[in-house]
């Protein structure tokens, strides 16, 4: 992928047109950038200031707990924009990006960009969508995690995974021991539950790709 299509894709997600004029803009203050398998995009702390958007791949945000260990906040997929809230943190990321699959990626200068918005009240209607989107998302994983038991959590997460499916068949973003550490259990428990949905007739899991075969409760219920 070269850098001029990376742009367009992200005029689509962001405009929602890839021919929107601000072409130019974007690919002046922008840089395409790869990164292999497990490769540090930044880590919690550090400055910078760019925000990104991924044109493929698959990125993980965590931050570290206080006892040293990994917390999964979410998993990036192609055609989002992450790190957008370094325009409201002074320049440090507030956790660590490292990709789970050779990615290719758009930084893109955030200074720049909240000088545009300034000058362009319009655009600041989609950062507000986008923050808006990241809040209700935050929302839900804490909802889940200290209301819902792994079984209703991994549900939810399914629905959730699915409002981006035009069919029954879901593709996880990650590995499922990955999967079980953004929804706060163990390996062994979640595979443990794999096998009991596919048991129940609600789930045929091959790899990733879980299919949805049987009757799903409502998220929540």
């Amino acid at each position: 992928m070269e850098k001029h299509h990376a742009v367009r894709l992200f005029l689509q997600t962001f405009f929602g047109s890839s021919t929107d004029p601000r072409f130019d803009f974007i690919a002046r203050i922008s840089r395409f950038t790869t990164l292999a398998k497990k490769e540090i995009l930044f880590q919690e702390g550090d400055s910078g200031n760019e925000f990104y958007f991924l044109a493929s791949g698959t990125i993980k945000l965590y931050r570290s707990t206080p006892d040293g260990k990994e917390a999964t906040i979410r998993f990036i997929a192609a055609g989002e924009y992450f790190a957008e809230i370094l325009l409201q943190l002074k320049g440090r990321y507030p956790v660590s990006a490292v990709a789970m699959e050779p990615a290719q990626l758009l930084a893109i200068d955030a200074a720049k960009i909240l000088e545009h918005i300034q000058e362009n009240p319009d655009v600041a209607m989609y950062f507000i969508g986008a923050l808006a989107g990241r809040i209700k998302y935050l929302l839900g994983m804490v909802e889940q995690l200290t209301l819902a038991d792994i079984r209703q959590r991994f549900i939810n997460y399914l629905h959730a995974l699915g409002d981006n499916s035009p069919t029954a068949q879901i593709e996880l973003p990650a590995p499922k021991g990955e999967i079980a550490l953004l929804l706060g259990t163990t390996p062994e428990t979640f595979s443990r539950l794999l096998k009991k949905l596919v048991g129940e007739g609600i789930i045929a899991v091959d790899g990733r790709t879980i299919t949805l075969t049987g009757t799903q409760p409502p998220p929540g219920a």
